[in-house]
C-alpha cells in the first residue's frame, strides 16, 4: 500500500503566491513596455532608451504569460522544446534586462536633467516586473503540483493593482524633481544688429568672484556665471529668462537653426548632459545625456559637435566626435578620432573645425572632412576661414594669412601680417609690422589702410604693435561694421571701422567702464553693443544707438 505524502503548507502558499506574482509581473512587463514607449518625450535622449527597455519587458512579458497564464488556471506546462526554448530566451533577456537597470542605477542622478516625462522609470519597473516574472515564475512552475488556484489569483489581483499605483507614485516624483529652468518667457523678435555703437542705455550688475561669459544670443545677450544663466534683452538690459541648480556648467556655446535664425539655440553642457535652450524664451528645447568625459563642444548654424573620451572603450574607440542636429537634439552621426586629445572649433554654416594632428574641416550632416592648410584649426568667420601657413626657408620664411572659402579652397592670401577679426562679408581686419592696421577686402585682393591706434589712442596712422600685444585686442562685427578696441591699454576706446569708407577716421569713443573698473569683453548683440567691465563690482554695460 503506497502512502501519497501531503503537500506542505507554506510550500503550497509559496507556489501559489508566486505563480500569481509572476502572472502579474509579466502582464505588467507588457504594458509597461508599452507604455515606457508612449510616454518617452521626442526631446529627451538618454543614454539608457525606454524604448530599448520597453522592448525587452515587453519581449519577456509574451514569452512568459503563456506558460504563467495556463499555470494560474491550474494546468501544468507541458515542458515542450517550444516552451523550453522560450524560457531559455527570457532568462537571456532577463540578465539583459537586469543589466541595463543596473546600468540605469549607477546613472540615477542624472536623471533629472535628461527624462522630462518618466518613461525611463516606466520602463526601468517594467524591466524589473520582467525579471520577477523570470525568476519567480520558472521557480513557482516547478512546484505548481501543490499549487492552489484562489491563493494563485489572489496574488495576481494583489500585484496588479498595487504595482501601477507604485509606478504612478515613482513617476509622479520623479517628474516633480525634472530640472527645468527658474523663469521663461514669450517669443519675441529680436532687434536688428545696430549699425553704431550708441549711448549707455543700462548696467546690469553681475554677482559672482569670477569673471562672466557674456555670449551674444537670444534678444540680446546670455550671461553665465558657471552657476547660473541669465538672459537680457539688448535694446533695455532686462531679464528675459534664467536657470540655475545645474551644478557647475562646463562649455556653452550658440548655435543657430539656419542663417535667418536671429535668436539662437543656447547648448549648456552639465555633469550630467547637454541641454539646450530656445535662445527668445529659454524653453528647454531638447536635453541629451552623454558618458564618458566630454573634452570640446562647438557650434555653429546648423551645427554642434562635441567630443566624448571614455576610458572603458576597446583601443581606437576611446575618442568619439559626434554630431548633433542643434534644432531637434537628433545625433547625424559619430565617428572614432585617432588623437586623444583633438580640437574642434565653430565653422561657416554647417560645418565645424577639427585639429586632429593635422587641421580640418568638417561637414556637420554628412561627416565628411576637408583638409587645411597651415598648422593650426582655422578660424571661422560669416563666409570664410582664416589661418596662417609658413612660406620660405630658414631667414626667409614668413607667415601668410590665407583666407579659404567652406570648400577649403584659398580665395585669399597676404604674406607677413596677422589677422585680428574674423572674416565677415569678404572683410578682414590684419595686423603688419610693416604697415600697421590693414583692411582687407579678400574678394577683391585689396588691401587699405586704417587710420587707428589701439594702444595710445593718439589717432596715428602706424603703431609699432608686436604680435604677442594682438591676442589683447578684441573686435566685434556690427553686421557690417567693425568696432575694434585693445585691452591692454589704460583707456582703451571702442573705434568702428567702415568697409566702404576704409581711408576715413574710424569714429573713436570712450569705454562705458566707471573708474576703477577694467575692460575685459567686448560684444556685438542685438539691438546694442555690449562690454564686460570689470573692478570692484562686475557689469555689463548696454550701449544703444
Amino acid at each position: 500500500m503506497t502512502i501519497r505524502s501531503k503537500p506542505r503548507p507554506l510550500r503550497r502558499i509559496l507556489a501559489s503566491i508566486g505563480i500569481g506574482a509572476a502572472s502579474a509581473a509579466a502582464l505588467l512587463a507588457i504594458v509597461g513596455g508599452v507604455a515606457g514607449w508612449a510616454t518617452r518625450s521626442p526631446r529627451d535622449f538618454t543614454s539608457l532608451s525606454p524604448v530599448r527597455m520597453g522592448i525587452i519587458a515587453a519581449a519577456i512579458g509574451l514569452l512568459m504569460l503563456p506558460i504563467l497564464a495556463r499555470a494560474l488556471m491550474g494546468q501544468k506546462p507541458t515542458w515542450s522544446k517550444t516552451v523550453t526554448v522560450a524560457s531559455l530566451i527570457a532568462v537571456g533577456l532577463g540578465v539583459w534586462g537586469t543589466w541595463n537597470v543596473i546600468q540605469l542605477y549607477r546613472t540615477r542622478d542624472a536623471l533629472p536633467f535628461v527624462d522630462s516625462t518618466g518613461a525611463v522609470v516606466v520602463a526601468a519597473i517594467a524591466a524589473l516586473a520582467a525579471v520577477e516574472a523570470v525568476i519567480v515564475g520558472l521557480a513557482a512552475v516547478c512546484f505548481m503540483s501543490e499549487a492552489g488556484k484562489r491563493t494563485a489569483l489572489c496574488a495576481f489581483l494583489v500585484v496588479v493593482v498595487a504595482v501601477p499605483i507604485v509606478v504612478f507614485w515613482s513617476v509622479d516624483n520623479h517628474r516633480a524633481g525634472v530640472w527645468r529652468p527658474d523663469a521663461t518667457t514669450s517669443a519675441t523678435p529680436a532687434a536688428p544688429m545696430p549699425g553704431a555703437i550708441g549711448s549707455i542705455r543700462y548696467r546690469v550688475p553681475v554677482d559672482g568672484d569670477r569673471l562672466p561669459d557674456v555670449y551674444a544670443a537670444g534678444n540680446g545677450f546670455v550671461v553665465d556665471t558657471r552657476t547660473g544663466l541669465t538672459a537680457y534683452d539688448g535694446l533695455t538690459g532686462e531679464a528675459r529668462w534664467h536657470a540655475t541648480d545645474f551644478g557647475t556648467s562646463g562649455r556653452l556655446v550658440v548655435t543657430r537653426r539656419n542663417e535667418d535664425d536671429a535668436t539662437g539655440i543656447v547648448v549648456l553642457q552639465t555633469y550630467y548632459a547637454l541641454i539646450a535652450f530656445d535662445g527668445s524664451t529659454g524653453e528647454v528645447l531638447w536635453r541629451r545625456q552623454y558618458t564618458g568625459d566630454m573634452t570640446e563642444l562647438a557650434g555653429s548654424v546648423d551645427a554642434l559637435g562635441f567630443v566624448v573620451y571614455t576610458a572603458d572603450d576597446p583601443d581606437g574607440e576611446r575618442t568619439q566626435l559626434h554630431s548633433i542636429d542643434p534644432a531637434t537634439g537628433q545625433l547625424r552621426w559619430s565617428k572614432p578620432i585617432s588623437c586623444s586629445t583633438p580640437s574642434i572649433g565653430p565653422g561657416t554654416p554647417g560645418q565645424f573645425t577639427l585639429d586632429c594632428g593635422t587641421p580640418s574641416t568638417i561637414d556637420a550632416r554628412t561627416g565628411d572632412v576637408i583638409d587645411s592648410p597651415g598648422k593650426h584649426i582655422a578660424t571661422a568667420g560669416s563666409d570664410a576661414y582664416t589661418t596662417s601657413d609658413q612660406r620660405g626657408d630658414g631667414p626667409t620664411r614668413s607667415d601668410v594669412t590665407l583666407v579659404l572659402d567652406p570648400a577649403g579652397r584659398t580665395i585669399d592670401e597676404t604674406p607677413r601680417v596677422e589677422p585680428v577679426s574674423r572674416a565677415n562679408n569678404g572683410f578682414l581686419l590684419m595686423y603688419s609690422d610693416l604697415d600697421g592696421w590693414l583692411l582687407r577686402d579678400y574678394r577683391n585682393h585689396q588691401s587699405f589702410s586704417v587710420p587707428i591706434d589701439a594702444r595710445s589712442q593718439s589717432g596715428s596712422y602706424k603703431v609699432g604693435l608686436e604680435y604677442w600685444l594682438i591676442n589683447n585686442v578684441e573686435t566685434a562685427w556690427l553686421d557690417n561694421r567693425l568696432i575694434v578696441t585693445d585691452l591692454s591699454s589704460p583707456r582703451p576706446r571702442l573705434y568702428l571701422i567702415d568697409p566702404a569708407r576704409p581711408d576715413a577716421i574710424p569714429v573713436s569713443t570712450e569705454i562705458p567702464c566707471a573708474r576703477g573698473q577694467y575692460l575685459r569683453d567686448l560684444q556685438a548683440v542685438a539691438g546694442a553693443v555690449v562690454v564686460v567691465c570689470r573692478g570692484d563690482d562686475t557689469e555689463v554695460v548696454g550701449m544703444v544707438p
